[in-house]
């Protein structure tokens, strides 16, 4: 039975998702991260680039967003009249205001991906402004009731309307269909409306994107359990549950402690952002993301095997495939990902990694897409990306190593320091006085003090020093002077 836990009483907004009792996938929204996904806009054209076929909008956002060709409605407008296609300066200008949507937050260094083609979605219809399309669901029962719906869409459609008709309109009446399409063009001349009584950049609606995202894993399965924390949030979800007389059971958790806690997933939320995950055989997982790509590497650890080396290889792989593509939902990773299995020499348990792989994802919600097995024995997919992932939420960059997980050895600060002090050998002045961690100042000086004569002769000054404490290995050269004045200064410092 599926399960949802909804934290919900703070700032930070999460909930979690819990497939036969194990989290399989975790929300979580800071505030200053909330998504920008669907929401709309009145841009303003920034930039239009003919090599690329695209063009910057300045949408309010510190970064302008991304509009590609396709995305706007003056060339689909052109297609459908068939004409031949031209570059996107014919279709959009500069200082030009227009609607945008946001279909991707920016990440890292690249902005927000828009669309100028509007989506409004209900229960069960999605309307799009300014393309020509009709999609009914693949998850239909019948072949026959999704070409019934399909004639029906195509009957009511404007020709500058896209509308895709949703697996809960299966069973629903066309009243019901034409009513929640009125409501939709509705709410698109709504939008004009407000549009023209704006400056751009100007936010025209902004959608609940966390409680959207609840309702969507509610819809997907008939029934289940919901814990919530906040009484707003219940108070709407019991009304949406009696709206579409829904089985699911919604309970509200009024507790003092944290629902995370209370019901015991709290430690299994933090696990989500380790870079290291073990397996039950004693093998675990390396995840490092980056801005182009992430890489998965597969250790066998602590896992022997009692078979031949090949089939402990291949078991190790097996069980890491599955938790792979479990890690990938769960961390919301995106883009490019590649997997460094173990080595394995026989084809076939190539392609059962592959086959095992491409069941596992079928349960993700987003498109998965399975390159397969490079020359190098690297195995390569894609995760479609619409926001940010876990990490990239929750966790900055650390200020002592700046994200490279590793920082400067004693030794090579201790050097550093040397160098530096003898750029001031010619100044007349009769001491330094430095201030070092102490595996610094132990390498600077050497074994029993044994360099430090040594180094006071070639800087002609004496060298007075204060132990600076933390693990982190650094340095700062205080001041120049004397030395009756510097050892004031240090008692200073040491008081």
């Amino acid at each position: 039975m599926k399960k949802l836990i909804a934290n919900l009483s703070t700032r930070e907004k999460r909930y979690a998702c819990l497939e036969n009792g194990r989290i399989s996938k975790l929300e979580v929204v800071p505030p200053n991260h909330a998504s920008s996904v669907g929401n709309i806009y009145l841009g303003k054209v920034t930039k239009v680039l003919p090599g690329m076929e695209a063009a910057f909008v300045d949408y309010g956002e510190k970064k302008s967003g991304f509009l590609y060709r396709d995305e706007l409605p003056s060339y689909q407008e052109a297609k459908r009249s068939g004409a031949r296609k031209s570059s996107v300066n014919q279709y959009i200008r500069e200082g030009e205001k227009l609607l945008v949507q946001v279909t991707r937050d920016e990440t890292g260094t690249k902005g927000a991906k828009l669309t100028g083609l509007i989506e409004l979605s209900s229960n069960h219809v999605v309307y799009i402004h300014g393309i020509d399309y009709i999609g009914v669901s693949k998850k239909f029962k019948s072949h026959q009731s999704q070409n019934q719906w399909r004639n029906i869409a195509h009957t009511h459609k404007k020709e500058d309307e896209g509308l895709i008709i949703r697996t809960a309109m299966e069973e629903k009446s066309e009243a019901i269909f034409l009513k929640q399409l009125h409501a939709q063009r509705g709410k698109f001349a709504q939008l004009l409306k407000m549009a023209a009584s704006l400056k751009a950049p100007s936010l025209l609606w902004q959608r609940d994107s966390f409680l959207e995202s609840i309702l969507t894993e509610m819809s997907e399965v008939p029934d289940g359990e919901l814990h919530v924390d906040d009484f707003t949030y219940f108070q709407e979800l019991k009304k949406w549950q009696e709206a579409h007389e829904s089985d699911w059971a919604i309970f509200y958790e009024a507790g003092p402690v944290n629902i995370f806690s209370h019901l015991g997933i709290e430690s299994d939320a933090e696990q989500a952002l380790k870079k290291i995950v073990w397996l039950k055989n004693g093998s675990y997982l390396i995840f490092e993301e980056t801005e182009a790509f992430t890489v998965v590497d597969v250790n066998t650890g602590k896992f022997t095997g009692k078979a031949q080396k090949e089939q402990t290889l291949f078991e190790t792989n097996m069980q890491a495939a599955k938790e792979i593509a479990h890690q990938l939902r769960l961390r919301n990773i995106g883009g490019i990902i590649l997997i460094d299995f173990i080595n394995m020499e026989q084809v076939q348990h190539r392609h059962a990694i592959f086959d095992t792989l491409k069941t596992e994802t079928k349960q993700d919600e987003m498109r998965v897409q399975l390159i397969g097995f490079t020359e190098l024995g690297i195995f390569q997919l894609t995760r479609k990306r619409t926001s940010a992932s876990l990490s990239e939420k929750l966790t900055t960059a650390c200020p002592t190593c700046h994200g490279t997980g590793k920082v400067d050895s004693a030794e090579t600060v201790a050097f550093r320091l040397e160098r530096e002090l003898m750029e001031h050998r010619k100044l007349e002045e009769e001491a330094v006085l430095i201030e070092a961690d102490e595996a610094v100042a132990a390498i600077l000086f050497g074994e029993n003090n044994s360099y430090k004569p040594v180094l006071e002769e070639m800087l002609r000054k004496e060298i007075l020093v204060t132990i600076l404490k933390g693990n982190d290995h650094r340095y700062e050269i205080k001041r120049f002077g004397t030395k009756n004045e510097l050892m004031k200064v240090r008692e200073n410092l040491l008081t």
